[in-house]
């Protein structure tokens, strides 16, 4: 067996993650006392993590030889996207006056925004980048072997919203269920793209329209989904969902071969 050489990348990549965790576990640093402003402290302390994760897994694809941002493709495909994406706010809702803001310094709705950014990046990154190349590389490298790879990295990035149980309760089951879908959209994004950017930009838009109104991430005093936006959601997720799933059992044999190129497997076999 070959001796596998330590490259100062990975002490590199381990410093991040354990900076990234020190953040998340340590109670003293999940909401710094940076400034008066509690929303403030409470962005800033979140987005802080992010940025070193999401520094450590690009570190991790860019070992991996997956090639995240080169020329984007198919953009059509962020109209489909866009809509899901913006129907995760609760419109009737907020049209009817059920909702209100309690932060609302133009600061506020940045920070808000480049927290939404940096989970995007981060776990777009993991997800549709790292994630997703290794499991192209397990499977056969033929349509079907991209639909297991495609649906297979949807249901664990569900299956990992399962650990907000120890925060919500049973709402972390319906936010995993939920959580399949979108993965399976933002995963969309990326096999038609071909670059992280975009479904890290969809992501962003996503969880920014979902928590602008929440308490504990957001600025309002809580988001309400009454029975009239739950249904809207719902139809408006199920005919795109749809038209997603269509056209992931159709991807053309040449997409594939980029698409894995990019990912750094270079033999594409037809089915």
């Amino acid at each position: 067996m070959k001796n596998v050489k330590f490259k100062p990348i990975y002490a590199l990549i381990i410093a991040l993650c354990v900076v990234m965790l020190l953040f998340e576990w340590l109670p003293s640093l999940k909401e710094l006392p940076i400034t008066k402003d509690e929303a403030y402290n409470r962005l800033i302390s979140r987005s802080i993590p992010l940025l070193f994760g999401g520094l450590a897994v690009y570190l991790i694809s860019v070992e991996c030889g997956i090639k995240l941002f080169k020329k984007p493709q198919k953009l059509w495909c962020l109209a489909i996207a866009g809509v899901v994406a913006l129907n995760n706010f609760p419109w009737l809702a907020w049209f009817s006056g059920k909702m209100h803001l309690i932060h609302t310094q133009p600061l506020h709705f940045v920070l808000l925004g480049l927290y939404c950014l940096l989970v995007g990046f981060f776990e777009e990154v993991l997800f549709r980048g790292v994630f997703f190349g290794l499991l192209a590389g397990v499977f056969e490298r033929t349509h079907k072997g991209l639909l297991f790879t495609y649906l297979i990295s949807s249901f664990a990035f569900g299956a990992i919203h399962l650990l907000n149980v120890f925060q919500s309760g049973g709402a972390a089951v319906l936010q995993a269920g939920y959580s399949i879908l979108t993965g399976g959209l933002f995963a969309f994004v990326w096999i038609k793209t071909k670059n992280i950017l975009f479904p890290a930009l969809i992501h962003a838009v996503y969880n920014f329209c979902g928590l602008l109104y929440t308490k504990d991430v957001g600025l309002g005093l809580g988001s309400v989904i009454d029975l009239p936006t739950g249904v809207m959601m719902a139809v408006i997720a199920v005919i795109c969902g749809v038209f997603v799933l269509i056209s992931v059992w159709k991807y053309p044999n040449n997409e594939q071969i980029e698409l894995y190129d990019r990912l750094g497997l270079k033999k594409v076999e037809k089915v």
